[in-house]
This record gives structure tokens, C-alpha cells and sequence, in this order.
């Protein structure tokens, strides 16, 4: 699949190379208006002014393109940790979504399972990994105890 038609917007592609290396200069929620905006074949501001169920519908088909095992049926909210790793800077409050649930994932794979699962992550490195599950267990290596709760 390389194309979803979203009714009422039009048909959502992912951007090709020199549309990435273009989007590489932004960071962070700009970039990634800007990707939704851009498979569109809308701008930035024309995005903008789409109601919000047809932009939420624009990220499912994102999500979809991206990975096929991300998307939740239409009627249910996505929780967080059924949406897509963003790529670049994240924020401290991606970075705890992220991290609470590699936790949730980890607490439910066997010893010397999750390092392996981590590297089949695209956009997601040891490190950064690592640095999420610290964020959201509060530095403490005991997140385990925390998770039973």
C-alpha cells in the first residue's frame, strides 16, 4: 500500500526523497504537521484549517503507511502507545509516552528479549530507549515494582 484516499481531503501519500530532505530542517510537531501537510499535497497553513477528525484521519493514514500494525479501528482514540515513534528532537512528553510504554513492553518479554526487539524499532536506538524508560520511571531502576501497581 502506497496511497490511502481519505474522503473529503483527498489521497494521502508519504513524501518522496527530496520531499524528506526537505523536511529534515524542521523539528519536532512542525515536522510533523509539515509530513502530514505535504502528502496531502496541501501547505502547512491549508492543513491547519482542515477540521480535526480529517486531520486525525490524515495520521491514521500516516500511521498506516508507516507501519500497518499501528492503526486502531476509527472509532477509538489512539492511546499512546499505539502511535508511531516520531523522528528527531522529542519532547519530555513524548519521551515519557515512549518510555512508559517500552516498560509495559519489556515487563511482558522474557530476560535477554527486549535489546534484540529494540534494534527491530525503527527511529529508536538503545540509548534512546534507555533514556525514555529512566524519564518515566523517575531515574529509579526498581520500574518493575511501579508497573505492578
Amino acid at each position: 500500500m502506497i496511497e490511502i484516499e481519505i474522503e473529503g481531503v483527498g489521497i494521502y501519500r508519504l513524501p518522496n526523497q527530496w520531499q524528506s530532505q526537505r523536511l529534515r530542517r524542521l523539528r519536532g510537531e512542525a515536522r510533523h504537521t509539515a509530513v502530514l501537510a505535504i502528502g496531502c499535497g496541501m501547505t502547512v497553513r491549508q492543513f491547519n484549517k482542515l477540521p480535526a477528525d480529517k486531520q486525525q484521519e490524515v495520521h491514521r493514514a500516516y500511521l498506516a503507511l508507516m507501519s500497518p500494525s499501528n492503526v486502531v479501528p476509527l472509532a477509538n482514540l489512539a492511546p499512546a502507545d499505539t502511535r508511531a515513534i516520531p523522528r528527531g528532537h522529542l519532547s519530555v512528553d513524548q519521551k515519557l509516552a515512549v518510555g512508559r510504554w517500552l516498560l509495559k513492553v519489556k515487563a511482558s518479554m522474557p530476560h535477554g528479549h527486549f535489546g534484540p526487539w529494540i534494534e527491530t524499532q525503527k527511529g529508536l536506538s538503545r540509548s534512546m530507549a534507555s533514556q525514555c524508560m529512566r524519564l518515566a520511571t523517575g531515574g529509579r531502576q526498581d520500574a518493575r515494582e511501579e508497573l505492578a501497581a
